[in-house]
Formats: C-alpha cells, structure tokens, sequence
C-alpha cells in the first residue's frame, strides 16, 4: 500500500481520447450495435471513475467527436473537448495537449478509453513509478501499443498512437534524450478489442459497469 510520503508527486492533468460511441468496438462481432456502445459508454465510465478518485490525477479531459460523450465527461466531473467533425486519434491528442492551461510545465497522463480493470490504485501505482521520469509508458497487452503514457511536460513528445506505438513513443523519448520510464501494470495493459478479451475479462471476476453489464447479457 503507498504511504503518504510516496504520493509526493506534481498534479496530472489526465487527457482521455473517446472514440464515437455508436462506432466503437466494431470487432466485437458477437456483440449488437447497442450492446457495443453500452459496453463502451461503461467502460469510459470504469476509466473516468478511476481518475477522479486518484490522488495524483488534478484534472480530467474527455476529447471526442460525439457530443453524446459530454454527458459522460460531466458526470464525473470531468471537462469535455470536441475534436470537430473528423476524428483522428492522434490530431485529437494534440488538439488537447495544446488546450492545456500551463501544457509547457503541467504533466498530462494520456489514458484510453476501454480499460474496464482499471481502478485508483492502478493509477497512483503508475504516477508513484513515473514521478521522477519525463516519459512513462504503459504498453498494451501485447506489448505493441500504448495504453497510457505520461508526459512530463505534456510537451515533451507527440503522441503517435496505433499500430506499433509502444516502439514509437520509446524511440521518440529517446531519441530527445528524455528521461524514460516503461511500467506494466497488468489492470492497464488489458483492454478489450475483440471477443477473446471478452472471456478472458468475465473470468477476472471484476467489479465495475462493464462486468455488471456482461454478467447480466450472460444471464439473459
């Protein structure tokens, strides 16, 4: 458990990219249209739930293309930022980096959207191992993407997210001499992108809007 003396670090402003909810999670096939954009809706839910209650997270921003998420972002608390009408995941990052109130000395923590393990813990875990690294990278399940990177300032690099991106973020930080930091915490590194990451999260036996929402579809 972190004693009170390691949770001495500088506020993160948390930056968290929204896909539009109706054209979320596409390869769930066994999954309809509605019940796709409820197990998204629940897991930006599970993820902005999380940053609140983080001691170390200071402020959270939503940024997407649907205006239908604001409802979501201000439920918990959380500022809402429209990207405009053609979403891009990485021009969507930049456009919140550059909103930022202080971005050339204020640490952003950027987190997606469909990590339904997450909790508070998790993230104080990450921002205690990162406190004294300019670039901290969280790789996804695979190893080969991104599922939370912090920037210390959030001008440090430009986020390229996609395929391959955990390489590419490492390169970046390297390359500009940064001080760098690769954490695994196994509640962020799994997220859900296709039926097996289904089973596999029903038998963590989880807590949260998303599990409660897969238990009950398994009852029906």
């Amino acid at each position: 458990m972190p004693t009170q003396e390691s949770l001495h670090y500088s506020p993160v402003h948390a930056i968290v990219p929204m896909k539009i909810i109706r054209e979320s999670k596409t390869r769930l096939a066994s999954l309809g249209a509605r019940e796709r954009a409820q197990l998204s809706v629940a897991m930006l839910s599970n993820v902005l739930a999380a940053l609140r209650k983080s001691r170390g997270i200071s402020d959270v921003t939503v940024v997407s293309a649907d205006r239908a998420v604001s409802r979501i972002a201000h439920w918990y608390s959380a500022k809402f930022l429209w990207e405009g009408k053609s979403p891009e995941l990485n021009r969507a990052l930049r456009i919140a980096i550059r909103s930022l109130p202080h971005r050339k000395t204020e640490a952003a923590m950027i987190v997606h959207a469909d990590l339904p393990l997450v909790t508070p813990r998790n993230i104080d875990r990450f921002l205690i191992r990162s406190k004294h690294s300019e670039v901290a990278i969280v790789p996804c399940k695979n190893g080969t993407g991104t599922n939370a990177l912090l920037l210390r300032p959030s001008s440090a690099l430009s986020p390229v997210f996609g395929k391959a991106s955990f390489k590419a973020h490492l390169s970046q930080a390297k390359k500009k001499e940064l001080r760098w930091i690769v954490v695994r915490i196994p509640e962020i590194q799994f997220d859900i992108d296709d039926p097996k990451d289904l089973s596999k999260f029903m038998r963590y036996h989880a807590r949260g809007k998303a599990f409660r929402f897969l238990s009950s579809r398994e009852r029906c």
